[in-house]
């Protein structure tokens, strides 16, 4: 594994890991404090087709913090463009975004849409879109096995006033909801056993002092081939915003897999590397 921090044309500094073989596919995690070790943990087939450079957006890892008026999911999409540049590609080849990674790996298919050529986006969260009533309906559907109950209690505590480490306790809590299977949730030591995560990131990308962005109407500039994977039973990033995203985007791919939830390549692992590889051919 290489870990590499370089400087930007700004002067922050930003670090990656690379390893495997093959092009280029930069993973984009979710920027709000979990890094992109669960990733790094847990995508590792694609390494034996793809070289997979695996991006701490500012404010996670090594990675400079920023003002908090440049910690959007808008602001983060340059991250993307200052490692494009770093790694010397005239075009990524490929771009992989989970969940809030994936709004942000949108954001920079929409902002610099010549500079990527395939766009992979798993769960993403479309910045802007309203899917309180798609995630309610998840919601009181897990509510029915009695093995989420607990972390259903967790997932509607406040945790406005928690400590980083605080914050990571509840989210060890509240994992099991992520997924269709609530015993999956050990699948991924990184994620079961995560021991602080940033609240100042979370706010200020999905909590209280978040800037909204709208995605939405900007979708017909994406040029990229793009494949988008959800979920039936994830609560967080339903369905309804992939529908949405494939609405506004020319030509692109939607998969929806039933019993799955939030990280489709842990619980429908052959169905989602397959479908990966192949599109990425």
């Amino acid at each position: 594994m290489e870990d590499v921090s370089f400087k930007t044309a700004v002067g922050s500094t930003l670090q990656y890991f690379k390893r495997g073989t093959g092009p280029i596919m930069i993973v984009s995690p979710p920027a709000w404090g979990l890094s992109s070790k669960y990733l790094q943990e847990t995508l590792t087939p694609l390494e034996e087709t793809f070289t997979l450079v695996y991006l701490e957006f500012r404010a996670n890892g090594k990675s400079t913090r920023p003002d908090p008026s440049e910690m959007s999911c808008w602001h983060l999409a340059d991250d993307v463009e200052y490692l494009r540049q770093e790694l010397e590609l005239g075009k990524i080849p490929h771009l992989l975004g989970h969940s809030g990674g994936g709004t942000i790996a949108l954001w920079y298919a929409i902002r610099y849409p010549d500079k990527v050529d395939r766009l992979v986006l798993l769960n993403h969260h479309l910045d802007g879109f309203n899917d309180g009533k798609s995630m309610k309906e998840a919601i009181v559907e897990k509510s029915r096995n009695p093995k989420m109950h607990d972390a259903i209690k967790a997932w509607t505590t406040s945790w406005e006033d928690l400590s980083d480490e605080g914050f990571a306790q509840v989210i060890r809590s509240f994992l099991p909801v992520y997924f269709y299977d609530p015993d999956a949730s050990t699948q991924s030591t990184e994620l079961s056993n995560i021991q602080s995560v940033s609240l100042w990131n979370y706010q200020l990308l999905h909590g209280t002092d978040r800037k909204v962005n709208y995605q939405e109407p900007e979708l017909g500039n994406v040029t990229a081939k793009t494949l988008m994977i959800f979920c039936q039973a994830d609560p967080v990033c339903t369905p309804t915003q992939g529908i949405a995203t494939h609405k506004g985007i020319p030509g692109s791919k939607l998969v929806i897999y039933e019993q799955c939830g939030h990280f489709p390549w842990m619980e429908k692992k052959e169905e989602t590397f397959k479908e990966i590889v192949d599109f990425c051919s």
